[in-house]
């Protein structure tokens, strides 16, 4: 069977236990994933996940889909006697290093600027705090500015279309792209009526190396000091055999 028939096959499936629960007395925005874990190996070129569900048809439903989180450093360069040199770089902590939306209106639109603020709701409301603390008196409009910049550019920061279907039925297609991180991410359901947010919802995609490159990457980790010795005598190894071979010629 096709991944793309079991994929129908589970969303029909989900439906119809949702609708034996009675989703209208739900307290919750109810939903499901085509799958939970993304396997990366040396051909992997990105993949694209499918998240559906059902919601009461007053209410607005937003999918925020947030990846580990890391320091990230944006730097300023300037161009001194013809060559690129880093003038300056603020530093942040704690930044997703992916973070993925969608709704069917604008965010602005259905919910409360004070509620999008506090539930981190939106690429302007992601909590940018920088790690040297004389910064935390600097304007750094523009640095933020450039990090959402920079990382929309990479496609790890990215607004996805949210498809409705008789009011009830919602979808969205969330795509990975081939350089995104491993880790575990967060998705986030929340169901919103009269600006403000009723409740929440979650559920984990894990996202892990697979094949010899993991097998090797965890080596690295769990054995610093060998593996560092085993890269310096690789590299003499291959150096003399290059010599040698290059005498000869």
């Amino acid at each position: 069977i096709k991944k793309s028939k079991i994929t129908n096959i589970n969303i029909l499936i989900f439906i119809s236990f949702i609708c034996s629960v009675g989703i209208a007395q739900a307290e919750k925005a109810y939903f499901d994933l085509s799958q939970n874990k993304i396997e990366i190996d040396t051909n992997f070129t990105g993949q694209e996940l499918i998240l559906f569900g059902l919601s009461d048809p007053e209410q607005d439903i937003i999918i925020v889909v947030r990846g580990p989180k890391e320091n990230l450093t944006i730097r300023n360069k300037k161009r001194i006697l013809g060559f690129w040199f880093n003038a300056s770089s603020v530093t942040y902590i704690d930044i997703p290093k992916v973070y993925f939306l969608s709704s069917k209106s604008k965010i602005d639109d259905i919910l409360d600027k004070k509620e999008s603020y506090n539930y981190e709701i939106g690429f302007s409301n992601i909590k940018l705090i920088p790690k040297n603390q004389k910064d935390l008196f600097t304007d750094l409009s523009k640095w933020n500015e450039s990090l959402i910049r920079l990382q929309k550019k990479k496609n790890l920061y990215k607004n996805f279309e949210l498809k409705l279907v008789d009011d009830k039925l919602f979808q969205t297609r969330l795509y990975f792209p081939s350089n995104v991180p491993t880790g575990n991410y967060i998705v986030t359901i929340y169901r919103v009526e009269n600006e403000k947010i009723l409740s929440s919802n979650n559920k984990i995609i894990r996202i892990n190396k697979s094949g010899i490159g993991n097998k090797i990457f965890i080596f690295a980790q769990q054995n610093t000091i060998i593996y560092g010795f085993g890269t310096i005598i690789f590299a003499i190894i291959l150096g003399t055999g290059a010599a040698l071979i290059f005498r000869k010629l």
